[in-house]
């Protein structure tokens, strides 16, 4: 058996799947929980959360890729890519 198969475990999928979907539909609702929060505790920084999430949310919302983007993003958060890398280094050694 080769030791340095690459495996993928089910923690990775699950938060590449995460990962994948917070970007598709998450961001702006994240905005709303900035704004919220904002209204409630009164701290003014918290507002600048408000206004990335918000603005990241509507541009990358808009951006044609975003969804190619994200499986992108969930794909990195999955694979375990630094062990393919380990893999191909010891390989041209």
């Amino acid at each position: 058996m080769n030791k340095n198969r690459l495996r993928i475990t089910g923690r990775r999928l699950i938060l590449g799947a995460v990962a994948a979907i917070f970007l598709i539909w998450c961001l702006e609702p994240t905005a709303w929980l900035f704004y919220e929060l904002y209204h409630l505790t009164g701290v003014g920084p918290v507002y600048y959360g408000y206004s990335v999430f918000r603005a990241g949310g509507y541009f990358f919302g808009e951006w044609p890729y975003h969804v190619p983007a994200s499986v992108l993003a969930g794909l990195l958060v999955a694979l375990p890519w630094w062990q393919a890398l380990k893999s191909i280094f010891r390989r041209a050694e």
